[in-house]
This record gives C-alpha cells, structure tokens and sequence, in this order.
C-alpha cells in the first residue's frame, strides 16, 4: 500500500469508529456551589478526567447559597452545599432533588498575629465572645485565662466573616448558636446573615477570608481548613465540648460524626457541632452535591457520566479526602448514599442501527 493508500485508509477507519461510537464524543458536566470542598472537587475532576478523558467536569465555588440557586434554576446538572436545603429552598424546587454527602471537614479559628510563636487555644465562649463584639482586643482576660503560658498583645481584632451566602458560614453560625445562648437568640444560624461585629472585614468565598484576615495584624476569621494552610495562616486549637483542647484532623472530625446521634428517619446528619468525647473536634460538618432524582429529560450520556461519577466519588474518590485534610464519608453513610445514586432515573440511550 502506498503513502496515499494509507493515508486513505486512515481517514477511512477514523471516520467508521466515530460513527459507530467506538471514539465516544466529549461530555461535559456543569456545578456550581460551595468553596468549601473546593480543593477536593478540584482533585477529584482531575483524576476521573485522566481516568475518563471523554468527561469534562466544570466547577465553579461561588458559595453554598449560590450552588441551591443554580440548581434550582437547573443552570447546573449539580449543585453544591455545606448545609442542607431549608423547608423554604425545598418548596422553590422545581422536582425532587438528591443532597448526597461527599466528604466532612472542619472549619478553623485562623488568625494573624505575628510576632506569636506559641499555639493559641480557644473555647467556645471565647470564639462567640470575639463574634458577638464582645470580645475586642486580644489580651482580654477571658483569652489570657485559658492561654497562660502565652503574651498576648494589646490589639484590636480584625473580625473578618464571609460576605456571600456560604455553607461554611452555617456549619460555623450553627456551631455559635450550640455554644452561645446570646448568639442562639440574638442572630441564630444562617448562610447569610447580619454580623454584630459590622462587615468591614468581609470577604467572598474561603479564599476571601483568609485573604480579610492576612490583610491586618490582629486579624482572625473562620475558614476551611486547607484554605488556612494554603494561605500559610495559623490556627487555633479549640476547647470542645468536654472541656479537652482538639486540633481539626481527619480523626477529630471522624469522632465528632461518630458521637453526633444520627437523624431520625434519615442517615443524614444535619449537624455535627459541638459533639461530645475527648477527641471531638467542635466545629465540623458534612458537604454534599445536590442532583435531581429524575434526569430523564436529560442527555443520556451526560446522565450516565453523572450518575458514574458520582458513584466514583463515592467509591475510589474517598481515598483522595485524608491527602487534601477532608474526612472520607463513615462507611454506612457511603452505603447509603450509594444506594441513593443507584436510584436516580436516567433515560436509557437509543441502540445504535445495526
């Protein structure tokens, strides 16, 4: 065969294997939410795109509130939220929707003081203290009481809060209304709410936090975990709730779900603050993707390549948490979530001609 016979030849086996699907087309998938398990979503759209290089998945972390309007709007295939829906958010769907939870995390106490080479403890009165504009400069006693050993300056805090509808900012304002009676009464738990403390030192998303609290010496704020350390801020140990002083890690997480009681008539837990043990780490929660029950008006493939992936997070993708400080799903959560996967309703693609 000549050059020109095999070049013929070539387009000729190109153009049979597209048409006969044995070179699937690319499918691209779409969500929007949540900057909390951002890092994490990153790692995960990356490794199943090597493992499946005919599915692109695009997310954009605009915050919790953001991702429930995207898919109710159905501008997304998924949504992402740190907290799950309202009875309010249920009612303006337009179908049932799935909350599926993907990983837990914490959210830590990161401040700027330089100068403070010691680890800083915290407990809970003393965070609530500090967001209830109660607490205003660092060496106030109720600080210095529980960090004796520590030289607190006399400087004002720079309360840095999030300024967009955000899921951390529930499992935080959550956490504060566990721990805070003044709290629990005078603003409660929300994704978006008024700040005592005034929103001088706002900013959007986790990045937007860290970015508020590296701005001033004195400055402290509450964000992901890995945000904290890719900004290179400190953290601070915080007093749970038996009194024990705990560091936000995979298994101080794992035992705050562990001793939270599970929700009755669900496996979901809509909160896992505050829990009881020696190891519990206070402020933690769980984060999900949220999918409609029914794609059947969707396109078969993209429906599939959601469906797969999401099995895939479930499965495989739990390995990545632990690499990037998330903590994996309990195993009888993943179970059930499974199940829950299994049971979407997607159109089955037309057999090809024969």
């Amino acid at each position: 065969m000549n050059v020109l016979g095999l070049r013929i030849f070539i387009i000729v086996m190109v153009v049979t294997l597209v048409t006969t699907g044995c070179i699937g087309e690319k499918v691209e998938l779409y969500g929007a939410g949540a900057t909390f398990p951002a890092p994490i979503y990153a790692r995960w759209r990356a490794l199943y795109h090597r493992a499946n290089p005919e599915v692109v998945i695009h997310y954009r972390a605009l915050g919790s509130g953001r991702g429930i309007k995207s898919i109710t709007a159905r501008n997304v295939d998924f949504g992402a939220s740190d907290a799950l829906l309202k009875a309010s958010e249920e009612r303006a769907l337009p179908a049932p929707l799935l909350s599926i939870p993907t990983v837990l995390g914490p959210v830590v106490m990161a401040y700027n003081l330089p100068g403070l080479e010691s680890d800083l403890t915290l407990s809970g009165e003393t965070v609530a203290g500090i967001y209830l504009g109660e607490i205003t400069r660092w060496n106030d006693p109720r600080i210095a009481a529980i960090n004796p050993d520590i030289s607190l300056p006399d400087h004002p805090f720079y309360v840095a809060h999030r300024s967009d509808s955000s899921g951390t900012t529930y499992i935080f304002t959550d956490y504060l209304s566990a721990i805070s009676e003044t709290w629990r009464e005078r603003v409660g738990p929300a994704k978006q709410l008024y700040w005592p403390t005034g929103d001088d030192w706002a900013g959007e998303g986790n990045d937007g936090v860290a970015h508020r609290i590296l701005l001033e010496p004195g400055g402290i704020g509450y964000l992901e975990l890995k945000y904290a350390q890719n900004a290179g801020l400190k953290y601070a140990r915080l007093m749970n709730r038996d009194g024990h002083v705990v560091l936000p890690t995979v298994e101080s997480v794992q035992q705050a779900e562990s001793n939270t009681p599970a929700t009755p008539g669900t496996y979901l837990k809509p909160s896992i603050v505050n829990a009881p043990g020696e190891h519990s780490y206070p402020i933690a929660g769980f984060t999900y993707l949220l999918v409609y029950r029914d794609l059947s008006d969707m396109d078969p493939d993209r429906a599939k390549a959601l469906t797969d992936f999401l099995k895939w997070i479930l499965g495989e993708g739990q390995q990545q948490a632990p690499k990037l400080h998330y903590t994996p799903l309990p195993e009888s959560v993943r179970q059930a979530a499974l199940r829950d996967v299994e049971k979407i309703k997607i159109p089955v693609a037309e057999a090809l001609d024969e």
